[in-house]
């Protein structure tokens, strides 16, 4: 399939190989609930990862910005110690050694550029948190849309396939009454087109469910995808 993506115009040239196995494997249907597919979605979806990973940001930058609001208090200590006079060994006198301690304590009375940092952080923090619950909400309703449209896209398939079923004793019966000479050749022509005809449908139907499961495969997020481009299925993934 080949596509202008700049102007959303594709043209489709199928491969009939391709299309071949596509009709002898037949319909998969994943089985996944569809809870389970948003439990899944919610886990596996790296656009989701990436919005949930921007909130986790925003809060450690609350946690950093309220951090600088703080009193600071430093503490040192500071010991000067002789040694007796004339001699080689070492002789400490820590009886006659001087001795400082200092405290220096920062006072949080001017801190305006901090708080307006703090704010702002909370204000990113609330947006941020906004942002991802929508998101979850958008993430779970593609979801249940992609649920429906794939589970009637095996419904349409179903009754496509139960249409060529009775398409091919239409023809069976014109043959038979063709031949003990009931039927004319334009009745089994009829009856063979009508059977052509849901043979293609049911090709279109199973081509539209194919399409539906990778949609749905892509939107809980195990779709995967190889070095060449090319999707591929995922061994235990309910199918």
């Amino acid at each position: 399939k080949e596509c202008d993506w700049s102007s959303d115009v594709c043209s489709s040239d199928l491969n009939k190989s391709e299309l071949a196995l596509l009709v002898q494997k037949g319909i998969i249907h994943p089985q996944t609930q569809i809870e389970e597919a948003i439990e899944i979605a919610v886990r596996k979806r790296l656009d989701l990862m990436n919005t949930r990973d921007r909130s986790e940001d925003a809060e450690r930058q609350v946690y950093l910005a309220k951090d600088g609001l703080r009193t600071e208090a430093n503490l040192s200590l500071s010991s000067d110690v002789d040694t007796a006079p004339k001699t080689h060994m070492a002789d400490f006198r820590f009886n006659k050694g001087t001795y400082s301690t200092k405290l220096n304590v920062g006072l949080p009375l001017d801190r305006r550029a901090e708080r307006n940092t703090y704010r702002k952080s909370l204000i990113s923090l609330e947006r941020k948190k906004r942002s991802l619950s929508r998101f979850e909400d958008d993430v779970k309703l593609e979801v249940r849309q992609a649920c429906r449209r794939l589970q009637q896209a095996k419904e349409s398939y179903n009754i496509q396939r139960l249409s060529v079923t009775l398409a091919e004793r239409r023809v069976e019966s014109t043959t038979l009454l063709l031949q003990a000479g009931r039927a004319d050749t334009r009745d089994l022509l009829e009856s063979q087109e009508a059977l052509l005809e849901a043979q293609n449908a049911l090709t279109g139907a199973l081509v539209d469910h194919t399409i539906a499961r990778l949609e749905f495969r892509r939107d809980i997020g195990t779709l995967q995808i190889n070095e060449k481009g090319l999707w591929q299925e995922e061994i235990n993934s309910g199918e």
